[in-house]
């Protein structure tokens, strides 16, 4: 097995988590992600606190996993790396995978809307694995990054407010949802690739269960603005739920797809505020809050407000 060391062939992970290198092996271009958490990120935003690091050591357990136990039941469906070797030793996880650029995919700054719409299906066809199989989800913890329950120390940081004081709320109705499925967790652009016929999806550490709008309302966020999103968001948002339609047709009936549909859609203005109030809580001038952002949030209050009354 030869490494390459050559700088152009290493690139550092998020906050000197560690590195990606490509290497040769058997004349095969792979790539090795190499990682560990430091007892402190290098992140401006970001002091490390015992539950932070527990956190991000997690998320690392979380994507071995998925890729030791489970992906294999996905890449027939939706595209994945391939994976070649996996380890954790000495709190060090190393991911060994093809290298999908020598496959013909290609990571692109800015989104088309054939790019968008090749996610989308992607994600549909992700989240329609778990619905129709129930029995990957036995055992599986929440999942994204910013879910209330991993997030004490941003919660703490939040100003008092009515979107503090419902946090809870709103995550036992998303908790609540009859359908769950295996979400990504962080299906942003930069986790996808793309070929001249479909995406791959990639960075598996926050893959969990959740409802499968979650995914859709952050991949939005990496792409759009906030006046981009008042005209897009909902024309996304059918195009998602005509493709996840299209992954359950001939295994759920209409009616349970209909179903489906219904109790996911009541739940968007649910994704947004449950991602608003992490955002208030870690870095309360990010670009990603939006007058759409917040006209959703209003939105979920002001029905909790109803709920309440």
């Amino acid at each position: 097995m030869t490494m390459l060391v050559d700088t152009q062939q290493a690139q550092a992970l998020w906050s000197g988590c560690g590195y990606i290198h490509k290497f040769t092996y058997q004349g095969e271009l792979l790539v090795a992600k190499v990682a560990t958490v430091p007892a402190q990120l290098a992140h401006r935003h970001i002091t490390q606190s015992p539950h932070s690091l527990r956190r991000k050591y997690q998320s690392y357990e979380k994507e071995l996993n998925f890729y030791r136990h489970t992906g294999q039941r996905y890449i027939s469906v939706c595209t994945l790396p391939e994976v070649k070797a996996l380890a954790h030793q000495n709190e060090v996880f190393i991911l060994v995978l093809s290298d999908f650029e020598t496959q013909g995919y290609r990571n692109v700054s800015a989104a088309s809307r054939v790019h968008l719409d090749y996610m989308l299906t992607w994600l549909a066809r992700f989240h329609a694995v778990g619905l129709v199989d129930p029995d990957l989800l036995t055992g599986v913890v929440r999942g994204n990054y910013w879910h209330l329950d991993t997030r004490p120390d941003e919660f703490e940081r939040m100003a008092s407010g009515e979107l503090k004081n419902s946090a809870q709320a709103i995550n036992q109705r998303l908790i609540d949802c009859p359908y769950q499925t295996l979400i990504h967790g962080d299906a942003k652009l930069a986790n996808f690739a793309f070929s001249s016929k479909q995406a791959l999806g990639y960075d598996f550490q926050h893959v969990g269960l959740g409802v499968g709008i979650a995914d859709v309302m952050l991949l939005l966020t990496s792409i759009y603005s906030g006046r981009e999103l008042e005209t897009q968001a909902l024309v996304c948002l059918d195009s998602y739920f005509e493709q996840l339609g299209r992954a359950l047709s001939g295994i759920w009936s209409a009616e349970r797809i209909a179903e489906l549909e219904k109790s996911w859609r009541e739940l968007w203005p649910y994704v947004w505020a449950d991602f608003h109030r992490f955002l208030m809580g870690w870095k309360p001038d990010h670009q990603k809050l939006t007058a759409y952002m917040f006209s959703q949030s209003e939105l979920c209050l002001a029905q909790l407000g109803e709920v309440r009354c």
